[in-house]
């Protein structure tokens, strides 16, 4: 039996669609009438509160006319209608930005012409909307004694209307007048309910509003003081630097005189020996005499040899001190990478003895020099290792014993006119959620007190801005991570 299918299944729901959105447009281009640019939030929902509210009566009177138009009810007629008429200066005043004339005369309007409806055709429940109206104005204005004159004056209109009822004789009353009892009582209750609910709305957005901004302002305040102890960090290593400078400055010079006076006695130990031959000695006395300088002459070796060692520590000492001048050089990339690898490994060790891990490199003799600036590349060099040992230590921790081995490769490579030089560990890897933000200032994978998220954009500011190169990341969560840092060669 072939398959029955309808024509043009999907065809009524673009019309309504359009339709829907249609009906969105204009009652977006109707709530902003007369609003102009450089208002304030509360300014721009006070001209929609009030556009609305006078298209919605405007509505209602509208509906009012077309039901009674040809009913023989003349009265209810002309009354819906003169409401319908009086309703439009609002949108007038708003349209030529008379947002406090608008304002009151919406409030005013309807007290007057609910007083007169109410006194002319009692029991159709009309006053009613006087206690609604003298809330109405806390839409539209915030300066106590503006509300307070609109309550006062509905208030007197309730109280005026309730008295001239038991005075005034005249009367229009029209049969069916329980039905717009009814319908008043009704609309009164909406109105009600619908001015609290705007309130109630309009104070759970700021308190969702104020949440946020509290969030954010924790979380700037956090930063802040990140940074600032890093900051005071800084400070502390920047006096270190300058208490090591001083200290190796004082250093060096008693090791230039050890150094310089050991070659003295190299140098005596060799004059002596050539005195010697001359000299007519027993062999034993000879013998002696021979061992006594060898023991000398390699005693001077040793003190030279030491002196030699601490003039290259107290350098190092320098050159780790002395801030960086901006200036590139040719350096040893294979050399220098080498050297803080090292640094990294030994320093997380001084602080978790039991940690161990492969250290691989693999440096291509090709790389020779590039034209860096040593101390930032080193800083480098220093985040990147740190953060790998970090990520498999955080990894080894988390791992039953003996099913995992910690390992980091270190490799460079020059190709096509730039060196390449990545560093692979076997670690918990990075998030892809989090890998494009993972240079940006203050972002960090670490927990809290354990990384202030400066190390990796400083690094990435340092080979990109300073050095032209680039650096990026590849990794899969839970296997491995791998920086490279590509330099122009």
């Amino acid at each position: 039996m072939p398959r029955l299918t309808p024509l043009h299944p999907s065809r009524p729901w673009p019309l309504l669609a359009r339709l829907r959105r249609g009906v969105a447009t204009w009652w977006w281009w109707a709530i902003n009438l007369g609003a102009q640019p450089g208002l304030t939030v509360w300014q721009l929902k006070r001209i929609h509160l009030l556009n609305g509210i006078c298209w919605i009566t405007l509505g209602i009177y509208g509906g009012y006319v077309l039901v009674y138009i040809q009913s023989p009810d003349w009265l209810t007629f002309r009354i819906c209608l003169a409401g319908f008429v009086l309703h439009l200066p609002p949108l007038l005043l708003a349209y030529y930005h008379r947002y406090d004339a608008a304002a009151y005369y919406n409030v005013l309007s309807v007290t007057v012409i609910c007083a007169l409806t109410a006194v002319v055709r009692r029991y159709n429940g009309v006053e009613y909307f006087l206690i609604t109206n003298s809330i109405v104005g806390m839409l539209f204005f915030r300066t106590f004694w503006k509300l307070a004159f609109l309550f006062l004056v509905n208030v007197a209109a309730y109280f005026a209307v309730r008295y001239a009822m038991t005075v005034v004789t005249f009367s229009l009353y029209a049969p069916g007048s329980i039905y717009f009892y009814n319908i008043n009582v009704a609309l009164c209750f909406l109105t009600l309910f619908l001015v609290v609910y705007y309130f109630r709305s309009e104070n759970l957005q700021q308190e969702t509003l104020l949440t946020r901004q509290n969030d954010s302002l924790a979380q700037s305040l956090h930063h802040l003081r990140t940074t600032q102890a890093q900051l005071v960090q800084q400070e502390k290593m920047a006096s270190l630097g300058a208490l090591t400078a001083g200290i190796a400055h004082e250093i060096q010079n008693p090791l230039n005189f050890v150094a310089n006076f050991s070659e003295v006695g190299q140098e005596m130990v060799q004059e002596l020996r050539e005195a010697l031959t001359t000299e007519t000695l027993s062999p034993g006395g000879q013998v002696v005499v021979q061992q006594l300088l060898d023991d000398l002459a390699q005693s001077q070796a040793k003190v030279r040899q030491h002196a030699d060692r601490a003039g290259g520590i107290v350098r190092s000492m320098l050159h780790h001190s002395r801030t960086s001048t901006g200036g590139r050089q040719p350096t040893d990339l294979n050399a220098l990478a080498d050297e803080y690898l090292r640094l990294a490994y030994h320093g997380l060790r001084a602080t978790h003895k039991n940690f161990n891990a492969i250290l691989a490199t693999d440096f291509d003799p090709n790389v020779s020099l590039v034209e860096v600036v040593p101390e930032d590349m080193g800083r480098v060099l220093l985040n990147l290792f740190t953060n790998s040992l970090y990520a498999v230590r955080q990894k080894a921790e988390l791992a039953p014993a003996g099913t995992y081995h910690p390992a980091i490769a270190v490799s460079t490579r020059r190709t096509d006119g730039e060196v390449q030089l990545r560093v692979h560990d076997n670690g918990t890897g990075i998030p892809a959620a989090m890998r494009e933000r993972i240079f940006h200032p203050f972002f960090t994978t670490k927990p809290p007190g354990e990384g202030t998220g400066l190390g990796l954009s400083l690094s990435y500011d340092i080979v990109t801005k300073g050095h032209g190169g680039t650096l990026t990341v590849e990794s899969t969560e839970g296997e491995y991570s791998e920086f490279v840092v590509r330099l122009p060669g």
